[in-house]
Parts: structure tokens; sequence; C-alpha cells
């Protein structure tokens, strides 16, 4: 089983961007010194909720300073992009990773990032469908052609052409049944939050995943490649305690699920359909009749080593190739999800794939970025 750390730069009240910014990446780097074996990255615009509105310069900083770890992203929001310059810029990525980079996709959720950026919502699968299809070509023939309903490309050469032949390995956020079988007929990897879903449901979706692979009649060692690389993305933090690690986080939990929900408002946007008005409703509605005791016991990997490890056996006898741990959420104290990290690689992460406990040196982490220092 590997696992990664997940960002998205959460920002509470009171809390400096910039700081943010700095210490997540001290983070993101620090993973390679923990044994981590990736990190991961997402998009998110207008909000507190995150403020990882360039994963792709993120993604230079960290593959830059680092050796071994992959890096992936979770997601890259698709129909927000012209996708030639997507798959320019992922190129790039790839030949500056030496081929440690995922390329992780999707559709995009938020009303009003939709909005912003001009796009309307009911757009999002057409548009997420053409521009991968234009990707692939850019990243696999000399020139790119394509006549589409979004997108009219008359004959262009591409370049740069990526380092992994034939392309990046590409990993796609599928909630639908839909999005998932397309996933799994294009031969792509199938990523999962889990962040306040149950292991069952998340792995209803990978049986869903499983018996479209079987029907697009992929060979047995793709099919069994593609169901080992299954990532599930869980809130994690690990204190010496159960008790400790529930005080700890609770707080932090809790203005996530509000952040969550008003990053999804729409009743504040004009030319907003009667539908996607709906269904950040009902979006809304399911996330704000969550309570902590649930998240606790059925989503969360909150508590102490010997807790955590045994949720991550479950989460592992369920199939997850690869858990996405999002450790900094909801204004959780930099020297607290620096202990959790550590605690989690030392204790936990060695129980599933044998990495060396955290020596003292690997402990201190790397030189803060640009100055900031952050309390160990």
């Amino acid at each position: 089983m590997r696992f990664g750390t997940y960002y998205f730069l959460q920002r509470p009240p009171g809390r400096d961007e910039s700081a943010i910014i700095r210490e997540e990446l001290d983070q993101m780097i620090w993973s390679e010194a923990l044994g981590y074996d990736s990190v991961w990255l997402t998009e998110h615009h207008f909000a507190d909720y995150g403020l990882s509105s360039a994963p792709s310069v993120l993604a230079a900083a960290v593959l830059s300073r680092t050796t071994r770890l992959h890096l992936g992203l979770a997601v890259y929001v698709l129909p927000f992009h012209h996708p030639i310059r997507f798959a320019e810029e992922m190129a790039t990525l790839d030949i500056i990773s030496g081929g440690r980079f995922i390329v992780g996709i999707g559709r995009g959720n938020r009303p009003a990032e939709f909005v912003g950026y001009g796009v309307p919502q009911e757009e999002s699968r057409g548009r997420f469908e053409e521009g991968i299809d234009i990707a692939v070509q850019a990243w696999t023939q000399e020139h790119v052609e394509f006549t589409g309903r979004y997108w009219q490309i008359p004959r262009t050469p591409v370049h740069p052409k990526p380092l992994t032949r034939p392309h990046p390995p590409i990993a796609v956020a599928a909630t639908s049944p839909e999005t998932v079988t397309w996933t799994a007929q294009r031969g792509y990897r199938l990523l999962s939050s889990g962040l306040f879903t149950p292991l069952r449901q998340s792995v209803e979706l990978r049986t869903l995943y499983a018996d479209a692979l079987a029907r697009a009649g992929h060979d047995p060692a793709t099919t069994a490649r593609l169901l080992g690389q299954w990532t599930l993305t869980k809130h994690v933090y690990v204190a010496p305690t159960d008790a400790e690690a529930q005080a700890d986080a609770r707080d932090a939990e809790l203005w996530y699920l509000d952040s969550y929900c008003r990053s999804m408002r729409a009743d504040h946007l004009a030319n907003v359909s009667v539908t996607v008005r709906r269904q950040a409703e009902q979006m809304i509605a399911q996330i704000q009749a969550l309570r902590w005791d649930d998240l606790l016991r059925d989503a969360l990997l909150i508590g102490s080593p010997e807790t955590v490890r045994a949720k991550v056996a479950e989460i592992q006898a369920a199939g997850v190739g690869e858990l996405a741990c999002w450790m900094n959420f909801g204004g959780l104290p930099p020297d607290k999800v620096r202990r959790s990290m550590e605690l989690f690689a030392r204790e936990v992460m060695p129980a599933f794939h044998g990495a060396p406990a955290v020596t003292p040196a690997a402990a201190q982490g790397p030189a803060p970025a640009g100055g900031a220092g952050l309390s160990e």
C-alpha cells in the first residue's frame, strides 16, 4: 500500500495567505524525508475552502525540490482550461518530474467557480471529455486537429512532448456511475473522495469500476494494475492518544465542513440554472446533516497511532492501493500537523509498506521556503 499527503491550502480566519502557502509547501517537500510515496494537489478558486488556485506552480516547486516523491493532481478542473495550454503544462511537469507525475482530472462541482470562469456548469462533462481527448492527441501525435462541440482546433503542432510515453498516467475523480464507467473504459486510474463518505460507499464505486474494466475488455495485467492503483482521500490526524486527537481535530473538521458548504453556495450567483442551484442546495443539506460522532466512526482517520493503524487496515482490506492523507485541514496548527505527519510515518506506514522508521535527521524537515520558519 502506498501513502501520500494531500493539500488544499485552507485559510481559516486570522491566517495569512502567504504564510499558509509557504508552510504547506514545506510540508509537501518534507513528505519525502518522512517516507511518504506521493504528494497530491488540488484546484479550487474564489473561497477560503482552498487557496490552491495554481496547482501547476505548486507542482513545479515540489518536483524541483524532491527526487523520489510522485506528485499527482486531485484534481485539475479541466473545463476551466484551454486543453492545449493544459497539455503543454502537463508535459512540462512530466519532464521536470523525470516521470514522477500523475495527471489527475475532474469536472468540477462548485457553481461559483464555473461562474467565475464564465463556463456554464451544464457543459462540464462535454468540455471535460473533449479536453482530455485533445490533450492525449497533443501528447501522442505530431499535430492536434480537433472539431468538437466546444473546441475547434486547426492542425497545430504542440510542444513539448511528455517524457513518459505514450503520456503521463491519467487519473479521474469519479463519483457518478457514468464517470466511473467512462474512466474504466479509457483505462484511467480511479480517484475517490472519502472525506465524509463511509468506506462501504467507496467500495461500491470500486466494484462498479472493476465491473466496467472487465466489460471494457482490458487484459488481466492492466485490470490488476488499475485496481491496485485505486486512490482514496481521507482526513487524517494522529496524536499520542485518541482523546487528544479528537480534541485537536474536532473544531478543524467542523470548520472544514462549513467552508465546504460556503464554497458550494449558489444562491448569490446570477445566471445559474435551477438544476445547478438545486444540486448545490442538496449537497449543502447533506453536509449540514453530518454529525461529528458519525464522521469519527465511519469516515475520519483520527486517533492514536493504534486506532489509525486499525482504520488503515480496513482500507487496505477494501482494496485501496494508495491512501492520500489530507492532514492539514480546517486550520490545524502547523506544529500539530507536522507531529501528525511524523507519527503517521513512524508508527502507521511501516505496518503496510515496510517503510523505515523516521530518523531524527529526517524529522528536522527541509529548510523553510522563502525564509518562513515552522515550529516543529
